[in-house]
């Protein structure tokens, strides 16, 4: 006969290993992001979010209708100081137990079965090129007080003008 209070203790025991390990992983983009912060004057937030799979998704007037949308996972970058300036950056993927983690960047997929194999996939995240231009753009766009007094200047014009 099955012996489900074993079971039900090793479920327990289960959890209590995700829940550590997926706190790890949250440890490290507090990690990541606080060093991001540091570098770039909090001009730049990294963060796991759902993204709309329009590859996949029904359209829009089939959701209306009752149909679903699709989503994944991924990691973006955000520049908080900007309205609508989320990017994604690559996808990801985390296993219910916490690790392994998977980093999808174009067609490369990493996996990263503990702290430091995230650590590292992170890191390779960031040094590759075409995510430091992302981020390098969202690190640059104008702060909310720049934009409205050049806008205040343009109206305003200048002496010659007259």
């Amino acid at each position: 006969m099955v012996n489900f209070v074993e079971a039900y203790k090793s479920g327990l025991n289960s959890a209590e290993l995700a829940e550590k390990r997926k706190n790890e992983v949250e440890s490290v983009f507090n990690e990541l992001n606080k060093q991001l912060a540091d570098a770039t004057n909090g001009k730049i937030i990294i963060s796991r979010d759902q993204i709309i799979d329009r590859d996949n998704a029904i359209g829009i007037m089939s959701v209306l209708s009752g149909g679903k949308m699709t989503y994944y996972s991924a990691i973006v970058a955000s520049n908080p100081y900007a309205k609508n300036s989320t990017k994604e950056l690559a996808r990801w993927a985390q296993d219910r137990a916490g690790y392994p983690c998977k980093i999808t960047l174009d067609s490369e997929t990493m996996y990263c079965q503990d702290k430091k194999g995230l650590e590292n996939g992170l890191a390779k995240l960031l040094r590759d090129p075409v995510v430091g231009e992302t981020l390098r753009k969202l690190q640059n766009l104008p702060l909310p007080e720049q934009v409205s007094s050049e806008a205040a200047a343009d109206i305003v014009g200048d002496a010659s003008d007259c």
